[in-house]
């Protein structure tokens, strides 16, 4: 039985950092525009998304290097396998690939045996693409079978659940899987469905990591950022992705960081001693 286990009081991050900050980019392009019954398919549509891995990847890593931080691209293992170059890119930049299902499939529409081999097929193009295999995992929702299936297949982190605030462990018997829990202000959220205004995002964001650092003068936070290049990669838009990067760089004590990054300090630094102290037990 998989039970979650929290550590809040515990949560401190590297050399006296307060906040930590994921910058995450789900990384898809047409994959989820389906055909209508006549087997046709929404152009316009399928186009704007597929703006991401033609156009707004090579925006957004440039804006990443200009303001030096890192960042998790979660991506579609069709994106690997359509685009290795944009992939190669992510990596040769120092960002972290992770996974984000092969076709950007539902999770929860899928049975046990089809949402493995989703995993186990994003798992290995985008190894084959990136030259390491993902760690992480997002997916479009999350299925009943979806924690055990990624411990199944050796992943260290997921991040589906938006429950809390904080990092915390899904554990079953001696198998780990950390949580990287996201906020509901992701770029699909504040423009509206590919409509809305950069500053009126700006200001959600904004408002987000205000707070949460401000709170991290008591104890430590966790701010996680979910984008798409195809939303926020876009002109104008891409101008507030900097924005937000730039207004966070000027507080005190802010930890970017990608999500395995935060992953592995979870787990080996805050969790692992509890861990071994159950299992002892």
């Amino acid at each position: 039985m998989i039970e979650a286990i929290h550590y809040n009081d515990q949560i401190k991050w590297p050399a006296g950092t307060r906040c930590a900050v994921t910058l995450t980019f789900d990384f898809q392009g047409g994959e989820d525009i389906r055909p209508f019954a006549n087997g046709t398919i929404n152009h316009e549509i399928y186009t704007q998304c597929e703006y991401g891995p033609n156009t707004a990847i090579w925006r957004i890593l440039r804006i990443l290097e200009e303001e030096n931080v890192t960042a998790t691209f979660l991506t579609c293992g069709a994106i690997a396998e359509r685009y290795p170059d944009a992939v190669k890119a992510i990596v040769s930049k120092g960002h972290e690939v992770a996974g984000h299902g092969y076709h950007h499939e539902v999770a929860r529409d899928l049975s046990r045996n089809d949402e493995n081999d989703v995993m186990r097929n994003t798992a290995n193009m985008i190894g084959d693409r990136a030259g390491n295999r993902p760690m992480g995992w997002r997916s479009c929702t999350q299925s009943p079978n979806s924690l055990a299936l990624l411990m199944d297949h050796g992943f260290l982190w997921n991040s589906n659940s938006f429950s809390h605030d904080l990092p915390f462990l899904w554990r079953d018997g001696d198998r780990v899987l950390v949580e990287l829990p996201r906020q509901p202000f992701g770029d699909g959220r504040t423009y509206f469905n590919d409509h809305g205004n950069p500053d009126d995002s700006l200001i959600v964001w904004k408002g987000m990591f205000d707070e949460l650092h401000g709170e991290s003068k008591q104890a430590a936070t966790y701010c996680p950022f979910q984008f798409h290049p195809y939303i926020s990669g876009r002109p104008g838009r891409a101008q507030a992705l900097r924005e937000i990067i730039q207004h966070m760089k000027k507080a005190d004590g802010v930890w970017f960081a990608t999500g395995s990054e935060v992953a592995h300090w979870c787990l080996d630094e805050l969790f692992q001693p509890t861990r071994t102290a159950s299992a002892a037990e």
